[in-house]
C-alpha cells in the first residue's frame, strides 16, 4: 500500500517541477486563480434559475428541490473556517487545488446521476461545498501572500479583480442555469460545464502555480497542533445551525428546525469557549513555559487573539454577514417574483435580475482606494448602507399592477444596490487583508467568510418561510395573496438594512490619520 502511495507523490512532485519556477508569471497564475474562484458563488447561484428544472426531473416538490442548493450551502458555511486555518499552515496554493479538484470530481458525479432519486444529488453537491469552502479564504490568502515586497502595489487591483470574480459571477451563473434549463440537457448542461471548466484549470495550475513563500509566522505553524477539537465542534456547530435555519424554511416550530438550531448554537459557543477561555488563558498562563512539556501549549487556535487588532473587526464582520444575506434576500425576490408572478421563463427571468451583479463588477471596475480615503471609512460604509437601504425601498415598489414595473422600480434599483453592496466589500478586503499578517490571511478570511454563510442561510430560510411552498398561480386571488407575502419579505429586509446603518453609524470607529491617509484602509 504504501508503495503505490510513495510512487503517487513522486509523480506530483515531478508534475509540480516540469515549469521551472522562475518562468511563471505571478498574474497569469492569479488570473486562472480568480477564474477558479467565481466558481464558488457561480454554483450558489445557478441552482437558483436551475430549481425549477430539478423539480421536474425528479418529479418532486420546491422544498425537497431546494436542498439542491441548501446542501452546497450547508458544507460550504461549516468548514470554510477549518479550511481557512488549514491554508495557513499547509500552503494556500495546496489547498486551493485540492478544493478545486473536489468541485470537478463531484460536478462531474453530479452531471451521471439518474433521475431516480434526488438525494445522490443532494449529497454530492453537499461534497462540492467542502471543496468550494476552500476556495475564498485561500485566494485571499494568496493575494497577500503574492503582492507584497516589490508587488505591493498590486495588491489593490488584485482585490478589485478578486471582488469581481467573487460578485460579478452571480449574474453569469443565473444566466447559465437558466439557459441550461431552457435547453435538451437541462441542469445537467451546467455540471458538464463546472466539470470542464473546473478540470481544465486545477489541471493547469497544478504546473504552473507558484507555491507561498512561507513567512516565520507560517513556519511556526504546524499541522499536528491545530485545534482539531476546536475544529470538531466548529464544523459540527455552524453545520447544525445552518440545517435548523434551512428546515426552519418549512416550519420553525418543527423539532426538525429548531432542534439543530439551539444545539448548535451551544456547540459553537462551546468551540468558542474552549479556545478563548481555557486553551488561551492557559497558553498566556504559562507562557513561560516549554512548548514541548504541553501539548495545550502548542496548540494553532482557530480564533487567534491578533484578529482583535483589526479595526472595526466586530463592525465589519457584523456588516459583512448581514449583506450576505440581504443580498440572497433580494436576488431570491426577484427571481421568484419574476417567476411566479410576471411567469418569466428561467432566461428571461435571469436577465431581469442582472443587474444587481453588474452593479457589483461596476462598483469593483471604479474603485480607487485614493477617493475611499478622502471621504473616509466611515463615511464610506454609512453610506454604502443608507445607498443599499434607499435602493431597497425603490425595489419594494415593484408591482405586477404597473405596467413598465421592472423599468421603474427593477433595472435602476438592483444595479445601484449592487453597487452599495460592492462599496462595503471593497473597504471590508482592504481593510481586513493589509492589517491580518500574512501567516493568519486564510483564517481570519474563513471566520468572515463564516459568518456570512451563516447569515446567508438566515436569509435563504426566512424567504421560503415566508413564501411557502411556491407553485404556479392560477387565479387573481391566487396572484395578490402571493404578492402580498413577497411584500412581508422586503419588510424583513428593510429592516435588515436600518440595522445595518445603526451598525455604520455608531459601532465604527473612524481610524486615525497616518501621513495624510487613513490607517488600516
Amino acid at each position: 500500500m504504501l508503495n503505490p502511495l510513495k510512487k503517487f507523490g513522486t509523480f506530483m512532485v515531478w508534475i509540480r517541477n516540469v515549469v521551472p519556477l522562475e518562468k511563471r508569471n505571478v498574474f497569469v497564475v492569479y488570473t486562472l486563480i480568480l477564474l477558479a474562484t467565481s466558481l464558488d458563488n457561480m454554483n450558489t447561484s445557478a441552482a437558483f434559475t436551475m430549481s425549477n428544472d430539478i423539480e421536474k426531473a425528479f418529479n418532486t416538490d420546491s422544498s425537497t428541490a431546494s436542498w439542491v442548493l441548501s446542501g452546497y450551502a450547508l458544507t460550504l458555511g461549516s468548514f470554510i473556517l477549518i479550511t481557512g486555518k488549514l491554508a495557513d499552515v499547509i500552503g494556500p496554493h495546496n489547498i486551493f487545488l485540492a478544493g478545486l479538484g473536489i468541485i470537478w470530481i463531484c460536478s462531474l458525479i453530479c452531471a451521471c446521476i439518474p433521475h431516480t432519486s434526488i438525494v445522490a444529488l443532494i449529497v454530492f453537491r453537499a461534497l462540492k461545498g467542502i471543496g468550494a469552502s476552500a476556495l475564498v479564504p485561500s485566494t485571499v490568502a494568496i493575494a497577500a501572500n503574492y503582492f507584497t515586497g516589490d508587488y505591493a502595489k498590486y495588491l489593490s487591483p488584485a482585490l478589485a479583480g478578486f471582488l469581481i470574480a467573487l460578485t460579478g459571477v452571480f449574474g453569469v451563473g443565473v444566466t447559465l442555469g437558466g439557459a441550461f434549463s431552457e435547453t435538451n440537457v437541462g441542469y445537467r448542461g451546467f455540471f458538464w460545464f463546472v466539470f470542464a471548466y473546473a478540470f481544465v484549470i486545477d489541471l493547469t495550475l497544478l504546473f504552473i502555480i507558484i507555491p507561498v513563500d512561507k513567512t516565520e509566522g507560517h513556519k511556526r505553524m504546524k499541522l499536528k497542533n491545530i485545534d482539531f477539537f476546536g475544529g470538531f465542534l466548529v464544523i459540527t456547530g455552524v453545520l447544525l445551525i445552518i440545517l435548523g435555519l434551512t428546515e426552519g424554511a418549512e416550519n420553525w416550530r418543527s423539532p426538525k428546525a429548531y432542534v439543530p438550531l439551539i444545539v448548535g448554537v451551544f456547540t459553537f459557543l462551546s468551540s468558542l469557549g474552549f479556545e478563548t477561555i481555557y486553551l488561551k488563558r492557559f497558553q498566556r498562563k504559562n507562557q513561560n513555559l516549554d512548548k514541548s512539556a504541553d501539548w495545550r501549549l502548542q496548540v494553532e487556535l482557530l480564533f487567534p487573539p491578533e484578529i482583535i487588532k483589526i479595526p472595526n473587526f466586530l463592525p465589519i464582520l457584523i456588516q459583512c454577514g448581514m449583506y450576505y444575506a440581504t443580498f440572497s434576500m433580494v436576488m431570491v425576490i426577484g427571481i421568484n417574483y419574476y417567476t411566479y408572478i410576471e411567469k418569466e421563463s428561467p432566461i428571461i427571468v435571469a436577465m431581469k435580475v442582472l443587474p444587481l451583479p453588474v452593479g457589483m463588477v461596476f462598483g469593483a471596475l471604479v474603485y480607487r482606494a485614493s477617493y475611499y480615503n478622502r471621504v473616509g471609512l466611515k463615511n464610506m460604509l454609512i453610506l454604502s448602507s443608507l445607498l443599499t437601504l434607499g435602493m431597497a425601498i425603490w425595489f419594494s415598489r415593484i408591482t405586477y399592477k404597473t405596467s413598465h414595473s421592472y423599468w421603474k422600480y427593477g433595472f435602476i434599483s438592483l444595479f445601484i444596490y449592487g453597487y452599495g453592496i460592492n462599496m462595503f466589500f471593497n473597504i471590508y478586503y482592504s481593510v481586513v487583508v493589509s492589517n491580518t499578517p500574512l501567516h493568519l490571511q486564510g483564517v481570519v478570511n474563513g471566520i468572515f467568510q463564516t459568518c456570512g454563510q451563516v447569515l446567508l442561510a438566515i436569509g435563504n430560510a426566512l424567504v421560503p418561510s415566508i413564501l411557502g411552498n411556491l407553485e404556479m398561480i392560477t387565479t387573481e386571488e391566487e396572484k395578490q395573496h402571493l404578492f402580498n407575502r413577497f411584500q412581508t419579505i422586503f419588510y424583513v429586509v428593510l429592516g435588515f438594512h436600518g440595522c445595518m446603518v445603526l451598525i455604520m453609524v455608531f459601532m465604527v470607529k473612524s481610524p486615525k490619520k497616518v501621513n495624510g491617509s487613513e490607517e488600516g484602509s
